[in-house]
C-alpha cells in the first residue's frame, strides 16, 4: 500500500513543495518580532507584579540618553542642546526631553544654591570629570509601542542637526530593544543563514554524491524551515532573538532524518528488497519516531521556565521537531521515486566501521576509566556554574551601541536604574514632612557603596527649606506651578519615586546589590523595583530553569528509554553516555568561568534529546545482535558433549572466551558508527552557521550546541559500547579464531533491528 501511494503521488508531492516554496518564504520573512525584555517574566511573578504596579503609578519610564563629547570639534553648545530638546519634544513618540540647563533652571527657580546644583547635575547629565554632556528623552505611550520607530526618528533629528557622528553616544532600553529586533530579525540573520545553507548543501552532496537528489533533499529542507516559520506565525508566536535559532534547528533535524532514510534505502537495496522505498520507510519510521519523541521531551522540558521566550522556544522547537519528522519521512520517499539514483556505499566505509569497532571494543576498560574520570573532574565545577542576564552582553563586542553604553556608564552616568517607591501614607501629612522622609531614605540609600547617584523630587529643592512661612509658601507655590512636570510622585503625593543609579563593583552582582539595599531599607516604607530588578529576577530564573529543565528532560527520557528497551538497568545505563557529555561541557564552562545566559540554557535539554537519538539507534542494533549471539550460544551448548567425554574433544589453542555483549557491541558499532558520524557532521555543520552571527546569544548557542553534539558523539561511539561490554560479563561463549574473524564482517540481516 505504501509503495503504491508513493508511485501514484510522488510527483504531486514534489510539485506541491516547488509551488509553495516562494509563498512560504515570503510569509516567513514577514513574521512579527518582539524583543521587549519586560515581557520576558510572566505577570504572575512577584518581580513582574511589582514592576506593573510601578508602571501603573508612574508610567513606563523609558528614556533615550543622548550624550555628546564637548571636547571634540563642532560639539553642541548649550543653545544647540536646548534647540535639540525642542525638536525632540515635537516628536509624538517623545514625552519630554531634559538637558542639564533645564534641570539647572528648575533648581534655580526653587532657590537651590549654584554649587549644590552642579553637584546634583554631575553624574546624571554631566560627567563628573570628563567632557560628556547628555540629554534624557523620555518616551511617550506611542513611543513605547514602537521603540524601533522612535529610535529611527531620534536618529533622523540628530542627522538633521548634523550631530549623527561618532562623537554622539546613545544608550537606553529603547535602543537595546531596537538593536535586539535588528540583530534577531530576518535581515540580519540572512547572511549567516545563507552561509549555513551553503555549507549544508556541500555536506549533503558529499553524503549523497548525486546532484539531482541533493537538490531535492535541499529543497525539502528549505520547505520544512519555511513551513515551520509560517506555522509558528499562524499560531501567534512573535519571533525574538531566542526563536531565531528555530530555522537552523529545523534544518539540522530535517537533514538528519533525510540522511537516515537514505541510509536505510541503501540497506534495502543491498538486501534485494522488492520495494526498497517502502522497505526503507518500514525500517526508518520506528527509530525516527522514537528519536523525535525523545527530542521533543528534551525540548518540552524547557517549558518549566518562567521566562517567556524560553517557554515559547520549548513549544516552537517541539513543533519544529514534529515538522522535520513529517517532512523527512513523508517527502524523502517521494524523492526516491522521482530520482531513484543513489550511489552505493563504498567498501571503504565498511572497513572504517570495522576498524573503529575493533579499536573501541578492545580498549573498553580504558575508555570507561577515562570517560568516567573526565566526568568526575568536570562535575566538581558544576556547583560553581553561574548565570548572566546583562542585556549589553547580548550585543556584539564591536557594536557601537555596546561601545556607547560602556563609555556612558564609565564617564557620564550609570544607566542601570533601581526604582525605590516610598509610601508616604494616605494621611494628611504635610508636604514638608514627606519631603523630609524621602530625603532621609535617600541618605540611607547613598550609604551603599554601589550607589552612584539618585534622582527624586527632593533633589530639586534646597537642602535647607526657608524657616520663614511666607518664603516657604512662595517656594512651594512655585513648585506647585510645575506640577505637570512632576514624574516623581503619584496618587496625590502618597507615593514618591527615587531613581537609584547603580554601579555594580567587581566581584559583586546586581542581585547582591539589590538584596543588600532591600536589607538596608527593610524598616522603611520602601519597595524596590524597576527594569534592572526585573532583569535580575530573570537572571536568577535562568539558572533555576536550566537545572529544572535538564533534570526534567533527563527523567522523562530515562523513563522512555527504560520502556523502549524493556529494562530498567539498560535504560539507566544507556543514559550515562548521554548525561556525561553535558557534564563535560557545562563543567568545562564552569572551570573557565563562562556563565549560562538565556541562549545557552536552551542547549542542555535540546542536546540531551538529540543525543538519545543515536543511543536508541545503537541499542536497537545491539539488542538484535546480542539476541542472535545468545541464540547461537544456546545452539552451541546444545551440541556440547557431557563432562564425561569432554576431555576427548580437542580445543584449538586459538580459541578464546568472548562475551555476547562484546559481539553485539562490535557488530552494532560496525553498522552504526559511520551513520552516527555522518549525522553529527550534518548537525554540527548546520549549527556552525549560528556561530557566524553578529548576535552574541545566537553565536554562543551555536558553539555550545556544536560542543555538546561532538561530545555526544564521543558518548555514543566510545563510551556506550565500552560500558555495555564492561558491564555485561556474565554470559561468555567459546569463540575460535575463525569465528572471531567472521564476527568482524557486517551483516545485512541486522537491518531488521
Amino acid at each position: 500500500m505504501i509503495n503504491g501511494f508513493y508511485k501514484r503521488f510522488s510527483k504531486h508531492l514534489v510539485a506541491m513543495v516547488l509551488l509553495t516554496q516562494l509563498p512560504l518564504i515570503w510569509l516567513a520573512l514577514n513574521a512579527k518580532t518582539n524583543n521587549d525584555t519586560e515581557t520576558w517574566m510572566p505577570e504572575t511573578t512577584p518581580a513582574r507584579q511589582r514592576y506593573e504596579e510601578f508602571k501603573r503609578a508612574f508610567g513606563a519610564e523609558e528614556f533615550l540618553l543622548i550624550a555628546f563629547d564637548t571636547s571634540k570639534p563642532n560639539a553642541p553648545d548649550a543653545e544647540m542642546l536646548e534647540s535639540l530638546c525642542g525638536r525632540l519634544e515635537r516628536l509624538p513618540s517623545i514625552r519630554r526631553a531634559t538637558s542639564p540647563e533645564r534641570m539647572r533652571s528648575i533648581m534655580r527657580e526653587l532657590e537651590v544654591p549654584a554649587d549644590v546644583i552642579e553637584e546634583r547635575v554631575k553624574g546624571l547629565l554631566v560627567s563628573r570629570d570628563g567632557p560628556l554632556v547628555g540629554i534624557a528623552a523620555a518616551l511617550s505611550d506611542s513611543g513605547l509601542v514602537n521603540r524601533s520607530g522612535t529610535v529611527a526618528e531620534v536618529r533622523q533629528i540628530l542627522k538633521y542637526c548634523e550631530l549623527d557622528n561618532d562623537n554622539t553616544l546613545m544608550c537606553g532600553s529603547p535602543l537595546f530593544a531596537s538593536e535586539l529586533d535588528r540583530l534577531g530579525g530576518q535581515e540580519a540573520n540572512a547572511i549567516y543563514f545563507t552561509i549555513t545553507l551553503t555549507i549544508c548543501l556541500g555536506l549533503l552532496y558529499y553524503l549523497i554524491r548525486e546532484w539531482r537528489l541533493t537538490a531535492m533533499v535541499y529543497g525539502v529542507t528549505m520547505w520544512t524551515i519555511n513551513s515551520t516559520n509560517f506555522l509558528l506565525d499562524l499560531i501567534g508566536f512573535e519571533m525574538n532573538f531566542v526563536l531565531a535559532a528555530i530555522p537552523v534547528l529545523t534544518m539540522v533535524l530535517t537533514m538528519a532524518i533525510c540522511v537516515h532514510y537514505l541510509y536505510y534505502f541503501q540497506e534495502a537495496v543491498e538486501e534485494g528488497a522488492e520495494h526498497p522505498v517502502a522497505r526503507a520507510l518500514q525500517l526508518a519510521w520506528w527509530p525516527t519516531c522514537i528519536a523525535t519523541l525523545t527530542t521533543c521531551l528534551g525540548e518540552l522540558a524547557l517549558s518549566v521556565s518562567d521566562i517567556v521566550p524560553i517557554r515559547q522556544f520549548a513549544y516552537a522547537s517541539a513543533i519544529s521537531s514534529v515538522m522535520s519528522m513529517v517532512a523527512g519521512l513523508g517527502l524523502t520517499p517521494a524523492l526516491m521515486v522521482v530520482c531513484p539514483r543513489l550511489p552505493r556505499r563504498k567498501p571503504a566505509e565498511a572497513s572504517r566501521g570495522i576498524w573503529l569497532a575493533n579499536a573501541v571494543v578492545s580498549r573498553s576498560g580504558r575508555i570507561v576509566f577515562a570517560t568516567l574520570s573526565l566526568t568526575v573532574v568536570a562535575a566538581i565545577a558544576l556547583p560553581s556554574l553561574k548565570s548572566d542576564m546583562t542585556v549589553s552582553e547580548l550585543l556584539p563586542a564591536k557594536s557601537k551601541v555596546k561601545q556607547d553604553f560602556i563609555r556612558v556608564n564609565r564617564e557620564l552616568t550609570a544607566t542601570e536604574d533601581v526604582e525605590a517607591v516610598v509610601n508616604c501614607g494616605t494621611d494628611s501629612r504635610p508636604f514638608v514632612e514627606k519631603l523630609a522622609l524621602v530625603r532621609r531614605i535617600e541618605e540611607r540609600i547613598h550609604e551603599h557603596p554601589a550607589v552612584d547617584q539618585t534622582l527624586s523630587l527632593s533633589r530639586f529643592f534646597p537642602n535647607d527649606l526657608p524657616s520663614d512661612p511666607i518664603k516657604l509658601g512662595l517656594l512651594l507655590k512655585r513648585a506647585e506651578s510645575r506640577r505637570t512636570e512632576d514624574d516623581f510622585t503619584a496618587h496625590g503625593q502618597e507615593l514618591w519615586r527615587v531613581s537609584i543609579r547603580v554601579r555594580v563593583p567587581k566581584g559583586s552582582s546586581r542581585g547582591k546589590v539589590i538584596n543588600e539595599l532591600t536589607e538596608q531599607l527593610k524598616d522603611e516604607p520602601v519597595t524596590l523595583t524597576g527594569m534592572t530588578a526585573l532583569v535580575d529576577s530573570a537572571q536568577e530564573e535562568i539558572l533555576v530553569s536550566f537545572t529544572q529543565s535538564v533534570f526534567m528532560a533527563l527523567g522523562l527520557i530515562t523513563i522512555a528509554m527504560m520502556i523502549f528497551l524493556r529494562s530498567i538497568w539498560r535504560g539507566f545505563l544507556t543514559m550515562v553516555p548521554n548525561v556525561a557529555p553535558l557534564i563535560w561541557i557545562y563543567g568545562g564552562m564552569s572551570w573557565m568561568g563562562m556563565p549560562i545566559d538565556i541562549a545557552i540554557m536552551l542547549s542542555g535539554s535540546i542536546a540531551l534529546g538529540m543525543s538519545v537519538d543515536g543511543t536508541f539507534h545503537f541499542m536497537s542494533r545491539f539488542r538484535y545482535h546480542q539476541r542472535r549471539a545468545e541464540a547461537e550460544e544456546a545452539a552451541l551448548l546444545a551440541k556440547t558433549p557431557t563432562s564425561d567425554d569432554s576431555a576427548s574433544i580437542p580445543i584449538s589453542s586459538d580459541a578464546c572466551q568472548v562475551s555476547t555483549a562484546e559481539i553485539a557491541a562490535r557488530h552494532a558499532l560496525m553498522e552504526s558508527s559511520i551513520p552516527f558520524i555522518q549525522s553529527t557532521l550534518t548537525a554540527t555543520a548546520g549549527m556552525f552557521g549560528l556561530t557566524l552571527s553578529n548576535f552574541a546569544p545566537t553565536a554562543r548557542f551555536g558553539w555550545v550546541m556544536i560542543a555538546l553534539m561532538l561530545a555526544a558523539l564521543v558518548g555514543d561511539v566510545l563510551m556506550l559500547p565500552a560500558l555495555l561490554k564492561v558491564t555485561n560479563r556474565r554470559r561468555r561463549r567459546l569463540v575460535t579464531e575463525d569465528t572471531a574473524k567472521q564476527s568482524d564482517q557486517p551483516t545485512v540481516e541486522s537491518a531488521a533491528a
